[in-house]
């Protein structure tokens, strides 16, 4: 049994520090989201690295190096911080400035690693983790920081769900997926944290499930979905917005509908984005960011999906039995038979002939 936990601690530990390095090193296209998130898995990774070191009692070697110095639970707070303004604030640059809330972290490593290698090389006899203002400043701080991040991190992720909620059915709660499942994971560590802590509960054995179970999951997410790490898009677009500062999203989203669901456009053969944009007095570019943003497609599969939803009806109504499939494509605006037994098969898992009335 205890060799299969040194397994997997090791296995999982070395999926985090990839996964880690991996989110760290796109600080190159300042994609800030994914680099802050990329330290705080480094951190508890390190936790779970030190976990497997003391099963296999590398702490007593004669060569050992470290590592765990670098998880500096200091860490967290302002990476957490950082991670949450990343990925609500459209507006959102980190700058040099931000680096002070690192400094405590910075300290806090350079003073553990001074204190190893003196007892190490000069016989000193430095036990930091002894001294209660120590213990306080890397122990329990982090615990309160990370927690009153946490209550930013509700409030504003409540704020964007009331956002959300002002374009039903437009949106849903997909890209709020990933910061309600970080926000769900932090607030259970952090009171596995605290019980442990304050109230002296042996949880260690549960939060290393809760951590491992975690990464595991995130190192999953970034092989199979990478756009998981992705900031939502609706937060990206409140930035490019600002181009058109007198142009109001829901009302404009509310013409859009009209012009297809009522006035239904989309019957004109080769309907152009500028055609519609000049229809409804627009930008092309801001018409073209608010389907991508709010439909969560292109104008072509948005223009499309009304296309196979009117040509269902059609088939299915027994006053068009006459006509032919090709016939029902062209009326409802396709300019071929491929394209449109594509983009059928495509919307609806069926073919065309799938709807015909038996």
């Amino acid at each position: 049994m205890k060799n299969f936990e040194q397994i997997v601690l090791l296995l999982i530990s070395g999926q985090g520090i990839l996964l880690s390095l991996g989110l760290i090193s796109t600080v190159v296209k300042k994609r800030w989201s994914n680099f802050f998130l990329g330290w705080m898995i480094l951190v508890l990774t390190i936790e779970m690295l030190n976990a497997w070191a003391m099963t296999i009692g590398y702490h007593s070697t004669k060569h050992m190096f470290p590592f765990w110095i670098l998880g500096s639970y200091l860490i967290l707070p302002p990476a957490l911080l950082f991670f949450v303004r990343a990925n609500t604030k459209s507006s959102f640059q980190f700058n040099r400035k931000n680096l002070l809330y690192f400094i405590p972290a910075c300290i806090e490593i350079l003073l553990a690693a001074f204190a190893f290698y003196s007892n190490r090389l000069w016989g000193t006899n430095y036990h930091l983790i002894k001294n209660a203002f120590w213990f306080f400043l890397t122990e329990i701080l982090p615990v309160i920081g990370t927690i009153s991040v946490l209550v930013y991190f509700g409030i504003t992720l409540y704020r964007l769900s009331l956002q959300l909620k002002s374009h039903p059915g437009r949106t849903g709660s997909r890209p709020l997926f990933k910061l309600y499942m970080l926000f769900g994971f932090f607030s259970l560590l952090m009171l596995l944290w605290v019980l442990q802590s304050f109230f002296n509960l042996e949880l260690f054995e549960l939060i290393k499930v809760v951590i491992l179970l975690f990464i595991f999951i995130l190192g999953y997410l970034g092989y199979f979905q990478p756009n998981f790490f992705d900031v939502p898009e609706f937060v990206k677009f409140q930035n490019k917005k600002s181009s058109y500062p007198n142009l109001d999203d829901e009302k404009e989203l509310d013409r859009l509908d009209h012009l297809f669901e009522v006035e239904k456009i989309f019957l004109h053969q080769k309907l152009t984005l500028e055609q519609v944009a000049k229809q409804l007095n627009l930008p092309e570019r801001y018409l073209s960011e608010l389907i991508n943003s709010y439909h969560k497609t292109t104008f072509r599969h948005f223009v499309n999906q009304f296309r196979v939803k009117e040509a269902i009806e059609q088939i299915q109504d027994p006053k068009q039995s006459h006509k032919s499939l090709l016939g029902i494509a062209m009326d409802v605006g396709f300019n071929s038979k491929s394209t449109f037994n594509q983009s059928f098969k495509s919307l609806t898992g069926k073919n065309p002939s799938d709807f015909l009335e038996k």
